[in-house]
């Protein structure tokens, strides 16, 4: 169960996807329709990978749209490596200092295995998918508070801006009542629009110096790949995991991250049109 990771987009890029010369899989999360007929506000809720190599052009552009914040979900050492410098608009940009953050180091064990295989790969990747909303509740329980007070436009991102930031997004749109096929499309993106090798540096004559990242270097891209996939199976592999224990999406950021009704109520009223 691994395919290819980069395949070019067969078709046009979405009108969600903003070009950036510096970032890749910048996209705004609004459009979707949910299942009260209504559809997610555009540009309020914009995910990204890693923004550390913004162009002034780029700066430009995400100028334009406004943000009221920018959330950081790397860890402390991948923010000191790669860090973000902002210019233009002064944003409140927060950082979060993740325990159990499921990056590369929490595998390195896995990863020293010489007899790895790719299907061993997909399996930890299947059990980081599960794990990544409690891992994380902290960090995602405040998106969703700033989203519910109206603090937005608003972006969050992380290095590669599919595992971290998509399952964020997928919570999100799940919350705001998007049907789950779409979450899912919405996710599958981004392999579909990155390169991941590119975005994570493999290929750079000159490492970053961060621990992942040299692991990943050593490593067959055979193995390699289902790491920079973006598969279906993996966020319904969250999903699963959630509603099996939760029920539904919202009872689990109710009772996981302590929203309340009001603020479930809120975040619809001003996320939906």
């Amino acid at each position: 169960m691994w395919i290819r990771t980069f395949k070019p987009y067969a078709g046009s890029v979405p009108s969600r996807v903003l070009k950036l010369q510096g970032a890749q899989n910048f996209r705004d999360l609004g459009g979707y329709p949910t299942v009260c007929g209504k559809s997610v506000r555009r540009y309020q809720i914009f995910r990204s990978a890693g923004l550390n190599k913004l162009t002034q052009s780029d700066y430009r552009k995400i100028d334009r749209l406004e943000l009221k914040g920018v959330f950081d979900l790397r860890t402390p050492e991948e923010r000191n490596a790669l860090p973000t410098v902002w210019v233009g608009n002064p944003v409140r940009q927060a950082g979060f200092q993740s325990g159990d953050n499921g990056n590369l180091d929490a595998m390195a064990a896995t990863f020293t295995d010489p007899d790895l295989r790719p299907e061993a790969v997909t399996d930890l990747m299947l059990k980081l998918y599960r794990r990544l909303p409690y891992d994380h509740a902290e960090a995602y329980a405040s998106v969703l508070r700033c989203l519910a007070e109206g603090e937005f436009p608003l972006l969050f991102h992380c290095a590669a801006g599919k595992d971290r930031t998509g399952v964020l997004a997928a919570i999100i749109l799940s919350l705001l009542g998007v049907p789950e096929p779409l979450v899912i499309e919405d996710y599958a993106l981004s392999a579909r629009i990155v390169d991941y090798r590119k975005e994570l540096g493999l290929d750079d004559k000159t490492p970053s110096g961060l621990h992942g990242q040299s692991m990943l270097r050593e490593l067959a891209e055979e193995v390699v790949e289902p790491l920079l996939m973006s598969h279906p199976d993996y966020i319904r592999a969250t999903f699963s995991e959630l509603e099996g224990q939760h029920g539904t999406i919202e009872s689990f950021v109710k009772t996981v991250y302590g929203l309340d009704e009001i603020d479930v109520s809120a975040l619809k009223d001003k996320l939906l049109d």
